[in-house]
C-alpha cells in the first residue's frame, strides 16, 4: 500500500538526496510538501479562484500545453480573461518543471513535458459518466495517448484556501494486476503488425502496444467493478490547503473524493530513465505474463 513521504525543503534542497525522492516514487509511495516549494504568485491564486467554467461534463480540465504554448477548455468570451489564464498557467508550468527538475534530477534530461491543468470543479458529486469519474479508484492511462512503457509522473497543488482535498488509495498496480490480470483483464497477445498500425494511423485512432490496451482495460475494470470499489483496502488522505503532492499515477490506484480548485503538471518519464525500471508497470506486467507488452518500433517515435 501507498505510503506518503513528507518532504522538508530543507531535505529536498540537499543534492545528496537527488536520487532518495525519485526512489520513493518507484516504490510506489506518495511524496507530500506541506507548502508549495517555488514562489507562486498571491494574484495568480486569486485569479484562478475567481474563474468559473461551464457545467459540460466532456471539459474536466482547463489544459495548458507547455510544448506549444496552448491552451485549451477555458469557457470564456473575454479576451483579457484568456490572455491571462494562459500566463498565469504557463508560469506555473514552468515553475513546476523547474522545482521538479531538481527534486527528480536523474528524471530531468530524459522526461517529455505534459499538459498542465486547472482542476476548478468539485469532486464531489460530479455528474460525469462512469469511467471518467475521478472518485472512483483507477490506475492512470491515456485512452487518446499510448505510454508504450512510459511513466505518468503527475504533481498537484491544492490551490483552495478553506478546502482540503481528500484522495483514497488501494494497492498499486503490482498487486492488482495479479489480481486481476490475464483473467478479469487479459494480456493481449501481441504488437500491432504494420499494417494496422498504418491504417489506425491513417484514420486517426491512436496506435496502443499492449502495455497500453492493458492498463486502459484495467482502468475500465476497476471503475466499473462496483465490489473491488466497495470491499478493497482503502487508505484516505488529506492534503490541506496550500499543499502539494507528487505520485506516479499509473502505479498508485487513486481516487479523488472531494476538493476544488487544485493544480497540476505532468511528466512522461521513459523506463529507461528509471532507477529500479524493473518496478515499472510495464516491467511487472510482462513478467506476469511472459509477453512483451511494449512495440519496440513506436519506442523511437
Amino acid at each position: 500500500m501507498t505510503q506518503k513521504i513528507v518532504v522538508s525543503a530543507d531535505e529536498w534542497k540537499n543534492p545528496a538526496n537527488r536520487n532518495k525522492y525519485a526512489g520513493e516514487l518507484e516504490a510506489g509511495n506518495l511524496l507530500f510538501f506541506p507548502q508549495v516549494p517555488f514562489a507562486f504568485p498571491a494574484e495568480d491564486i486569486a485569479f484562478l479562484l475567481q474563474q468559473k467554467q461551464g457545467s459540460s461534463s466532456a471539459r474536466k480540465n482547463i489544459a495548458y500545453k507547455p510544448v506549444t504554448d496552448r491552451i485549451t477548455n477555458h469557457e470564456t468570451k473575454d479576451p483579457g480573461a484568456a490572455e491571462q489564464m494562459h500566463q498565469v498557467l504557463r508560469r506555473f508550468s514552468r515553475k513546476a518543471i523547474d522545482f521538479l527538475s531538481l527534486l527528480l534530477a536523474p528524471y530531468a534530461a530524459h522526461w517529455k513535458l505534459d499538459y498542465a491543468s486547472f482542476r476548478p470543479f468539485q469532486e464531489k458529486g460530479r455528474d460525469l459518466r462512469l469511467r471518467a469519474r475521478n472518485d472512483l479508484l483507477h490506475v492512470d492511462a491515456f485512452p487518446t495517448r499510448p505510454m508504450h512503457g512510459s511513466r505518468i509522473l503527475r504533481f498537484f497543488v491544492n490551490i483552495n484556501p478553506d478546502e482540503p482535498r481528500r484522495w483514497m488509495t488501494t494497492h498499486g498496480l503490482g498487486e492488482l494486476a495479479k489480481q486481476f490480470g490475464g483473467r478479469d483483464v487479459p494480456f493481449p497477445d501481441n504488437v500491432l503488425p504494420s499494417w494496422l498500425k498504418n491504417l489506425r494511423r491513417l484514420l486517426k485512432l491512436p496506435v496502443r502496444s499492449p502495455y497500453d490496451t492493458f492498463m486502459l482495460e484495467l482502468h475500465n475494470f476497476l471503475k466499473e467493478n462496483a465490489q473491488f470499489q466497495q470491499t478493497c483496502p482503502k487508505d484516505h488522505w488529506e492534503f490541506p490547503p496550500g499543499s502539494c503532492w507528487a505520485v506516479f499515477t499509473d502505479q498508485v490506484s487513486h481516487a479523488a473524493l472531494s476538493g476544488q480548485y487544485a493544480l497540476e503538471q505532468t511528466l512522461i518519464v521513459p523506463r529507461t530513465a528509471l532507477l529500479k525500471p524493473e518496478l515499472s508497470p510495464v516491467s511487472v506486467l510482462e513478467r506476469l505474463s511472459g509477453k512483451t507488452m511494449v512495440d519496440a518500433a513506436e519506442l523511437v517515435k
